[in-house]
């Protein structure tokens, strides 16, 4: 007979909260999504300290489809102007309008009076960024990967607050990483786990601006595994968005 694995008991607590979250909010609720998606974090930085775990491995590879199929469900609201074009396939470049971009979010740039980060190599990646926290994250139009260097919880990122922010300090925006030509290969969160010997990154394709289709995920991945000097495409997750309703151009 099959020797049966007992859960992880990292994978049992997710799911005592997913059950009490799902009770609360309802099963195909943000919720649970945002539980599936720490749970994915978790099990990453667990599966970096022993690569060896099998159950860990097993909710892996449970989570990723679990995750895909709930971005696949959930409504892409359509922002009140379309602002951004593709201007090139294969691969694919979108381009943030130009007008629009100094008009909304040039003074906003400005005021920070600072801009986002190219990752080079792994050493100044996991000097800059904290792992296990989600930073906004650019694929610009030659392939270079850009994060801006402020970190935030997951929940903020999913649910939209921002209460790590400074009182009056302007959002940043996907364009506001790349604003000297403002295209991208891909755009949207990503999450780094592990350490210096074992990196695992979990990201996504959400930019609102940017509005990156699935073929993106593919320059999302090399991106991140170039830049993170990565043995293996499997080390990053890339989630992908449906494609929302149009919206009038700008």
């Amino acid at each position: 007979m099959p020797v049966r694995s007992d859960p992880h008991p990292v994978v049992e607590r997710f799911a005592r909260v997913r059950e009490t979250a799902s009770a609360r909010y309802g099963p195909d609720s943000q919720a649970i999504t945002f539980l599936l998606y720490e749970e994915l974090v978790s099990m990453r930085t667990l599966l970096a300290r022993d690569l060896g775990c099998a159950p860990v491995r097993s909710r892996i590879a449970e989570l990723l489809p679990a995750i895909q199929r709930r971005f696949d469900a959930a409504a892409a609201p359509a922002p009140p102007q379309q602002c951004h074009r593709t201007v090139s396939v294969d691969p694919t470049v979108i381009e943030f309008d130009r007008r629009f971009f100094e008009a909304r979010y040039r003074p906003a740039l400005q005021a920070l009076g600072r801009r986002a980060v190219r990752l080079r190599d792994r050493d100044q990646a996991l000097a800059l960024l904290t792992t296990g926290a989600s930073y906004l994250y650019a694929v610009d139009d030659e392939g270079a990967l850009w994060v801006w260097p402020q970190p935030h919880r997951l929940a903020d990122v999913m649910f939209g607050w921002a209460p790590g922010r400074p009182v009056g300090e302007p959002r940043v925006v996907h364009p506001m990483l790349v604003p000297d030509r403002l295209r991208v290969r891909a755009a949207g969160e990503l999450v780094v786990t592990g350490s210096p010997e074992q990196v695992f990154v979990t990201a996504n394709l959400k930019s609102g601006h940017f509005r990156p289709p699935r073929a993106c995920a593919v320059e999302a991945r090399r991106a991140v595994v170039s830049a993170l000097e990565l043995p293996s495409p499997a080390d990053v997750d890339v989630f992908t968005m449906p494609p929302p309703t149009a919206p009038p151009t700008c």
